[in-house]
């Protein structure tokens, strides 16, 4: 009877990995179906190709139109904002500056005329890569917390360029207000997924406009990508 069991139970095995083969024969055409069950995940990625940005207005960095980083000098009695001095500065339109307070014979002609003297400018440049792939969309955020000194630095902003998707923004961060982790919306896709790994070029700009003090300052610069 044991014998008899054993036998039923491998004829029974047999008969299901038989089962398991789909089997087709006929005299002018087969064919058979394969099921394939597919899970795909839903994942936000980031990589940021600089993690640190140290600058020392002791010797500010002299400014570069070629890669957009570097210092320059606003002229005394512009009258634009933060975000038109970024867009002046990376066309060209302000002089390269190495010196704080920013003042400097351009010319060469022996004296400082108004346009040679003024505020300094500084932008640092680098590349946020995302992936997001849910269907409904993704926001991409910065969170600005300042961890030393006092809300007395100047001006920041921010400026996030997606060519990829055709989209750019730009986020002034408060002294004071908006430096404690307070998130700042850079992008916002809606109803859409991200077409795979995107880069963002990001420009961060301090204007020492007058209003700074010395001292040292240290911020922390937390970009956040969530699915909606």
């Amino acid at each position: 009877m044991k014998k008899l069991f054993l036998s039923l139970i491998a004829l029974a095995l047999l008969l299901g990995a038989a089962l398991a083969d789909e089997v087709d024969v006929g005299a002018d055409e087969a064919s058979v179906t394969q099921r394939i069950n597919l899970t795909i995940p839903q994942r936000v990625a980031l990589h940021l190709t600089e993690d640190e940005w140290i600058l020392d207005l002791n010797s500010p960095p002299l400014g570069d139109v070629s890669t957009g980083e570097g210092c320059f000098l606003v002229p005394k009695g512009y009258s634009g904002s933060l975000e038109d001095a970024i867009n002046d500065a990376l066309a060209g339109n302000l002089e390269p500056m190495d010196t704080y307070p920013a003042i400097k014979d351009l010319d060469g002609d022996g004296s400082i005329a108004d346009e040679e003297k003024g505020t300094l400018i500084c932008l640092n440049k680098k590349v946020l890569q995302k992936f997001c792939n849910n269907r409904d969309g993704c926001e991409l955020d910065l969170k600005v917390t300042r961890t030393s000194g006092g809300p007395t630095y100047g001006r920041l902003g921010v400026r996030d360029e997606a060519a990829d998707i055709g989209r750019s923004s730009f986020v002034e961060v408060i002294p004071g207000d908006t430096d404690d982790g307070d998130p700042l919306e850079l992008l916002k896709v809606l109803g859409n997924r991200l077409p795979g790994w995107l880069d963002d070029l990001i420009t961060e700009a301090f204007w020492f406009d007058g209003s700074e003090v010395a001292g040292t300052y240290k911020f922390n610069f937390l970009f956040q990508l969530a699915a909606l």
